[in-house]
């Protein structure tokens, strides 16, 4: 079956740092997922985003989209990811049970990390 799917990401930034999560499979992201039917992408980022990390954000902004297409068990996906920017002053994170570690990297260290999907291809809009 061919499943097409459209997700929202937000990435938090506190200073010069972005928060990365890492999920069970060792791969790096940024909070969000998908999109409930009717809502808005924007407010599903920010959403997703204090779910997963209990931060509030503020200064939300549209950065880019980025795509991607694979197998998934025995289905052929495409999905689509809008991504936002926002800040966040507060320092304390609380993660969900999707998430098993967080860190606060720059761009650059960032770039060294094994990133997911939705997360490929976004630092290059941050710098």
């Amino acid at each position: 079956m061919k499943i097409q799917e459209i997700n929202s990401y937000l990435v938090v930034s506190k200073g010069d740092k972005v928060l990365l999560l890492r999920r069970e499979n060792g791969t790096w992201e940024f909070p969000g997922g998908g999109i409930e039917w009717g809502e808005d992408p924007q407010k599903a980022a920010i959403r997703e985003t204090k779910e997963e990390t209990g931060l509030d954000v503020q200064n939300v902004s549209f950065v880019t989209y980025t795509t991607a297409t694979y197998k998934k068990g025995e289905d052929d996906k495409h999905s689509i990811y809008l991504v936002y920017k926002g800040e966040t002053d507060s320092q304390e994170v609380v993660l969900s049970e999707e998430h098993k570690e967080y860190r606060w990297l720059n761009v650059l260290e960032a770039k060294f990390m094994k990133l997911a999907l939705n997360a490929d291809g976004v630092l290059e809009y941050l710098s």
